[in-house]
């Protein structure tokens, strides 16, 4: 049976099945959606929440071990498993069509799948789960449904709100549920009884500006140009100081000439020197498709330019025709791959 993500508590309130597949690109729907499973399986007396995760060496076996530690007083379990890549594996899908063939008494088990797309669910062990499972899909929410999803989301957290004010959200979130929730959670607690107008909602934007200062320099690392140009001007209209945003593309862009230069000495792969200069993993793809996409004499030549403009907002050489801004677009197009006038 599938059941819409809208759907899910009024389906819940009935009881829980023995089996459920959450899936679907939003993490925050899936998130929330667990939520409502930890909370109604406590009201219908699960006493006992187990978690697993199917990483790379897994036991799937152990998911019908649960029959054989039950207790005298016949516990009722609530088991989340969690399948980061959507894929089981060979010996994980045979545990999952056997697991919806027999699912265990007094047990419900949730499996947390993320997105699976149309030739994953063409498999055999996701046929068998749709047979006997409860399927909820937690879709995406497209630019076009965004301001609908903030307004009511915002409603639920008894707050009125501008039509400007949630034009000025989309913009800020630029599709990220997580970050729009955050926001909307931060206007709760500070603007209770309040409408949200859009100075308001332009007053929380400048209080991110220290932290915009990473994300902008990100987009340019990964060339995404547009949300680089909509970041700048965003920090210019604000008020962020431009020394701030320089000093952030000097360090990292210098980091990236450091690693060419040494890669050429020791003749290995940059990639093989990451650790050694402190880029975190969760850091390494966007460096990577930053040295992937320019060159290093186009990495030299933005360094070269940075120092200069430096130089110029310390009052070390003369203001040129452009202003401080002006010269960050053109830093920005360049680190974007685009070549400025």
């Amino acid at each position: 049976m599938r059941v819409k993500y809208d759907d899910l508590k009024s389906q819940l309130a009935n009881g829980l099945a023995s089996m459920y597949l959450i899936h679907g690109p939003e993490p925050l729907l899936i998130e929330e959606a667990m939520d409502e499973f930890r909370v109604l399986a406590h009201k219908f007396g699960f006493t006992e929440r187990i978690r697993h995760t199917a990483e790379a060496g897994f036991n799937w076996q152990i998911l019908f071990e649960h029959s054989q530690t039950m207790s005298i007083f016949q516990e009722k379990k609530l088991i989340e498993l969690r399948m980061p890549t959507g894929k089981p594996g060979d010996k994980g899908a045979k545990i999952l069509i056997e697991y919806a063939e027999n699912p265990l008494e007094d047990v419900t088990l949730v499996i947390i799948a993320g997105h699976i797309d149309r030739a994953g669910q063409k498999t055999k062990w996701f046929k068998s789960i749709a047979d006997a499972a409860v399927l909820i899909q937690c879709p995406k929410i497209t630019s076009e449904q965004l301001p609908g999803w903030i307004r009511q989301r915002i409603q639920s957290r008894n707050l009125e709100v501008e039509n400007a004010a949630i034009r000025r959200l989309c913009q800020m979130v630029e599709g990220n549920l997580l970050a729009a929730a955050q926001e909307i959670e931060l206007l709760r607690l500070l603007y209770q009884d309040q409408v949200v107008t859009l100075e308001i909602v332009e007053d929380l934007i400048a209080n991110h500006a220290r932290h915009d200062v990473f994300m902008l320099v990100d987009a340019c690392l990964l060339g995404n140009q547009d949300r680089a140009m909509r970041m700048l001007y965003s920090m210019k209209t604000t008020g962020s100081l431009p020394i701030m945003i320089l000093w952030n593309m000097v360090r990292e862009v210098r980091q990236i000439c450091r690693i060419y230069d040494e890669s050429e000495r020791q003749r290995v792969p940059p990639q093989s020197l990451y650790q050694r200069f402190g880029i975190w993993s969760t850091r390494q793809k966007i460096i990577g498709n930053a040295m992937y996409r320019l060159r290093r004499l186009e990495w030299e030549r933005i360094l070269a330019q940075l120092c200069i403009i430096d130089h110029r907002l310390k009052g070390g050489i003369p203001k040129a025709h452009k202003d401080e801004w002006e010269e960050l677009e053109s830093i920005v197009l360049r680190m974007c791959g685009v070549s400025s006038p």
